[in-house]
């Protein structure tokens, strides 16, 4: 799909997330980088790593997923009730950990003060051996809890994001905010490393928990504005209910009965 402006036109990747690609009107724009940001247990990872999912469900390219904070493992064990079957996949050549967790028994994948370079070899690597169109990282907020200067960690971290765009993928980092409403994300940098910005909430309201997710921002696109409900279903995984997005033809009646 592609939304055309005055001057230029952004093709979208349809995502295959249930009722995603309704609100974002087509998907995630192509080739470009999308943060998806939210407080904890608002579904961050589960919606990195659907996204890779549902591209090797449909017989499309390969995913890679890099982590920062759990190990492949863990993830690996979290995401089988969901029903993705992650080892399978590994073992088929369709799916590839990058492995950046903090590992006091391995070498680190960072080196000198900070650099990115390894890590962005050993992703270049991976995306070419799996053959992948999309790449999720999670959570950027592992790597500013190991080094103090803000803005070197930003400069490795938009250099990672522009490599990714030469290669021609569509990524979805992620990364922690402290409140619902309150700054985009935990370190206040790491949305203007990314094009797109997705926001997730998991809202406390009455003793009940209500999740919404909103796209923030599309650069030189357009989307659906304001929060729409989602949850997490088992054996299928998030699920957007565009509820306002939808076109509601049905008139309300003003018919009055006894109750």
């Amino acid at each position: 799909m592609e939304t055309r402006g005055n001057n230029e036109a952004i093709e979208k990747l349809e995502t295959g997330i249930p009722g995603f690609d309704l609100i974002t009107q087509g998907g995630l724009p192509k080739g470009r980088t999308t943060l998806v940001t939210g407080t904890a247990g608002s579904a961050k990872t589960v919606l990195a790593v659907q996204f890779l999912a549902e591209e090797i469900k449909s017989d499309g390219g390969g995913g890679v997923f890099v982590t920062f904070e759990e190990s492949p493992e863990d993830i690996r064990n979290n995401m089988t009730g969901l029903g993705w079957d992650i080892r399978t996949w590994e073992a088929e050549g369709r799916w590839a950990f990058v492995d950046a967790s903090f590992n006091p028994d391995c070498e680190e994948v960072i080196s000198g003060p900070f650099d990115f370079s390894a890590l962005v070899a050993r992703l270049a690597h991976a995306i070419k051996r799996v053959g992948a169109r999309r790449v999720a990282m999670d959570s950027l907020g592992a790597v500013f809890t190991q080094y103090e200067d803000r803005s070197l960690v930003r400069r490795e971290l938009f250099r990672l994001a522009t490599t990714l765009k030469q290669i021609g993928v569509t990524a979805v980092l992620t990364a922690e905010r402290s409140e619902e409403y309150g700054g985009i994300a935990r370190y206040g940098v790491e949305e203007f490393v990314a094009d797109n910005v997705i926001i997730l909430r998991n809202i406390l309201e009455s003793e009940k928990r209500r999740r919404t997710i909103e796209i923030l921002k599309f650069r030189g696109t357009m989307q659906q504005k304001g929060e729409y409900p989602f949850t997490i279903i088992p054996r299928q995984g998030v699920v957007v209910i565009p509820l306002s997005a939808m076109e509601l033809k049905q008139k309300s009646s003003d018919l009055r009965i006894t109750s």
